[in-house]
Parts: C-alpha cells; sequence; structure tokens
C-alpha cells in the first residue's frame, strides 16, 4: 500500500509537537493580538493541543487532502466549545492562517504536493468550524453558562457532590459531560458528569472526586454563593441504550455513578422502565458515596437493583465515611473484590445493554471480563476517565 502524502507531514508535526505549538502561538499573536488570553492555560485538560488536533486531522485525511463528514463534524463540535474561552470566528481565521504559515515553514523540505494536500485539509476543517461558530453567533446560542453554588456535601474525604442552579436550563442529556470552571480557577476547565437530567430550573450536581488533580481538588472546596461558568453538554455515552427495550446492566466504579444515576432518574420518568440491575463499586465501602440514595430509589422501584461492590472490605482510618455509604438496617447485599470477578460470576448478562462508567483501566477491564464470560462486546459500551 503507497503511504498517503500528508502521512509524512502529520509524523514531522509529532515529531516538532511543541516547538511547532509555540510557533502557531507567536504568529496568532501577530494575526490577532486580541486573542491573548482566550486561549486555554497550560494546566487545562479539557482541550486538544494545536499539534495534537493537526496530527490526527492529517492522519485521517484522505489521498488528496479530501476531509469526511464525520472529521468535519468533529471540528465544528470543537470550535464551538471553544467559544466558552473567547474564541470568535475572526480568531479562528487567524489561527487557520497561523498554522497554514507554520506548516509551511515546518515543510519547507517535503514535496509540494505533501503539503498541498494538508493545507487543503486545513482550509477545509477552518471554513467548518468558522461556520458552525458564524452561526451560533446568528443564533444567539449562549458560548457558556454562569451557575451560583447552593449546596456543597462532603461525602467521605475524596468525594464531594455540589449543586448548583444556572441561569437558564443547560443544554446537555444524561451520560453527557460539561466543561466546568469557578471564577477562582480563570481559564483552567476540567471536564464533569451532571448526576441529574437536565431541567427546566437549570438545577444541576456534580460529583468530584478530590484528589483526580489540583483543579479538580479546587472545584471541590467550592462553598454556597460561588459563580461556576459551564460549557454545553459533550459526548453520546449511553445514547440509545435507555430506550432500546432490552433490560439494562449498569457497573460505576466512583464518580462515574454520576452519568449513570442521571439515567437512572431518566428511567423513573418512563411509564414501564427496563429492568436496570446496578452495581456501584468504589475502593472502600465508606466511599459508596450514594449508597443511601441509591437504596431509596430502588426501595420505590421495583425494576431498579443496586448491588454495592468495594474492593476493600474496610475502610482506612483516613476516609471519614458519612451515612450516605450506609446501608439501611436490615440490608446485607455489600460484596467486596475486584468488580470485574463479581460481576462475571453473577452471569453473562448476554440479555443486557451495558453501561460501564470509571476510571479507565478499571472500566477497560471490566469489559474484558465480560466479554470473556459471554456478553456481546457490541451490548457493552465504556466512559472512562
Amino acid at each position: 500500500m503507497t503511504p498517503r502524502p500528508v502521512s509524512s507531514v502529520a509524523r514531522l508535526v509529532e515529531d516538532n509537537a511543541q516547538d511547532f505549538l509555540r510557533a502557531v502561538k507567536a504568529q496568532l499573536l501577530q494575526l490577532a493580538p486580541q486573542s491573548r488570553g482566550h486561549f486555554p492555560t497550560d494546566d487545562d485538560l479539557t482541550h486538544i493541543s494545536i499539534a495534537e488536533t493537526l496530527s490526527a486531522l492529517l492522519d485521517g485525511t484522505g489521498k488528496e487532502g479530501e476531509v469526511d463528514e464525520g472529521t468535519l463534524a468533529f471540528f465544528q463540535e470543537a470550535a464551538l466549545d471553544a467559544r466558552r474561552f473567547g474564541i470568535t470566528p475572526d480568531m479562528l481565521k487567524a489561527l487557520g492562517e497561523a498554522v497554514r504559515t507554520e506548516l509551511l515553514e515546518l515543510c519547507s523540505d517535503l514535496p509540494f504536493e505533501n503539503v498541498l494536500f494538508a493545507e487543503r485539509a486545513i482550509a477545509a476543517t477552518s471554513a467548518a468550524s468558522i461556520q458552525a461558530v458564524r452561526e451560533a453567533e446568528e443564533a444567539d446560542i449562549p458560548a457558556s453558562f454562569r451557575a451560583e453554588v447552593v449546596e456543597v456535601e462532603k461525602r467521605s474525604r475524596r468525594f464531594t457532590v455540589v449543586r448548583l442552579q444556572a441561569e437558564q436550563q443547560l443544554p446537555y442529556s444524561p451520560g453527557q459531560y460539561l466543561a466546568a470552571t469557578a471564577d477562582f480557577l480563570p481559564n483552567t476547565w476540567r471536564y464533569v458528569c451532571p448526576s441529574i437530567p437536565s431541567n427546566e430550573w437549570g438545577q444541576v450536581e456534580f460529583h468530584i472526586q478530590s484528589d483526580a488533580d489540583e483543579t479538580t481538588g479546587l472545584l471541590a472546596t467550592s462553598r454556597p454563593g460561588d459563580k461556576w461558568t459551564l460549557g454545553p453538554g459533550r459526548g453520546d455515552f449511553g445514547k440509545g441504550k435507555t430506550d432500546s427495550g432490552k433490560d439494562l446492566l449498569f457497573i460505576s466504579h466512583g464518580t462515574g455513578l454520576a452519568p449513570l444515576r442521571a439515567y437512572v432518574f431518566e428511567l423513573m420518568n418512563q411509564a414501564a422502565p427496563p429492568r436496570l440491575h446496578f452495581f456501584v463499586g468504589a475502593d472502600f465501602p465508606g466511599e459508596l458515596y450514594e449508597l443511601m440514595g441509591l437504596w431509596n430509589f430502588a426501595a420505590a422501584s421495583p425494576w431498579l437493583s443496586v448491588v454495592p461492590v468495594s474492593t476493600h472490605e474496610h475502610d482506612d482510618w483516613w476516609v471519614q465515611a458519612t451515612e450516605a455509604s450506609q446501608p439501611p438496617r436490615g440490608l446485607h447485599l455489600h460484596q467486596t473484590g475486584p468488580m470485574a470477578k463479581i460481576v462475571t460470576q453473577a452471569g453473562a448478562w448476554a440479555d443486557r445493554e451495558v453501561l460501564i462508567a470509571g476510571p479507565e483501566s478499571w472500566a477497560r477491564d471490566v469489559r474484558r471480563a465480560m466479554i470473556r464470560r459471554g456478553t456481546p462486546a457490541a451490548q457493552i459500551e465504556t466512559l472512562g476517565f
């Protein structure tokens, strides 16, 4: 198979990522000085760097620089998301020109057609991104949404529930994630999953693991009255699974509970919900921070079964469990051990649609174990973080 001409451009960008990024930023500030301060900070985790994005684009570009509709849609969504940083169509135009200019400089020793086809791909995605942002502005679609912290509950040392009131209904669906920042974290964002569906009153709830990283830990220190800024919903985890007509299996670990809890709320509004078996996992029993609430749901919902699972049998001294993790009197359903083993011991679950949410490697291990046990791979969807 003959390598595509743009592959050599992609490799060159990857090999010189940091220098290329610095050159693009410098060129951008010359072309659009007003863009200063409107791009994410170095420790922001909610964006892909220009070099990574360009490399991915060129790697997925056709033989002569043609870009498929899926790739264009990806860049349009990314541009719409970047509006929360204050990015305008003029800035995007300048960014496209800066990337093109520095690409020509970087690839000066490559064959002409290789760079030409890469330029075509950049021009196509740049034009599509600018159009998407202009259409959003013309339709008066907000770039981000303001919300005020109204309640903070520390459920254990590491896990905190934060409830906010937005100025309007937030545009997201169960299973999606939002970019979030607080006024005391200017232009530094983290992705968080709402644990309740969007409602007309603008109420939203997030579950935060404070030791995920320093910035996430600062979000967990929020107090009532603090102001947050939220981006629109992104992602499609679980889309179509809960209304497929099949029974369901949910498996979570830590704050992976949040997007699945939002789906539980959505199911409660259905006239005849499917059966749902929910394995709720944590490292320690005291970190099953939403157990009491889930069991209250199950008590009122005969279609819902909740099984708490912890990796360790007893809490370490630092866990600082609260009553939120305590089972109702008389219930002894708690299981201890690896989630993958416990779930697969219960059966193959071949008749279920399966949603798994939790740390990336953990979710991957559970999925692999289920497939080995006989669960069809097509019925399993994971959300890792």
